[in-house]
């Protein structure tokens, strides 16, 4: 485990990672500082908890909405399968139709 000091709102926290993870918490860390820095100024007479509940719940909009895209995507996906499945399906059956013509003659 390693220790990593990060710094939100001018306040630095020392927190523990797991080895090799450390310049991943700190970029998560300057994410979230950047975006508590802007609400701030908006808002710059909120408190040090408003602000990381602002930002936490700015995070979690985005976070919701990158999921319904994805979900969306994903359901067109599959509906796209199914119509291929669908039009291949049809070419076998107009093939067996044609084949049966011809072998009734």
């Amino acid at each position: 485990m390693s220790i990593v000091t990060i710094t939100l709102n001018n306040k630095n926290f020392q927190l523990s990672c797991d080895e090799g993870a450390e310049e991943q918490l700190k970029n998560l860390a300057a994410s979230l500082n950047t975006r508590m820095v802007e609400i701030k100024s908006v808002n710059s007479s909120a408190s040090f908890e408003l602000l990381l509940v602002m930002a936490a719940l700015s995070i979690q909009d985005q976070l919701e909405s990158v999921n319904a895209k994805f979900v969306h995507v994903e359901n067109g996906k599959n509906s796209n399968e199914g119509e291929q499945f669908a039009e291949t399906l049809s070419t076998i059956a107009q093939y067996l139709e044609n084949l049966a013509k011809k072998i009734d003659k």
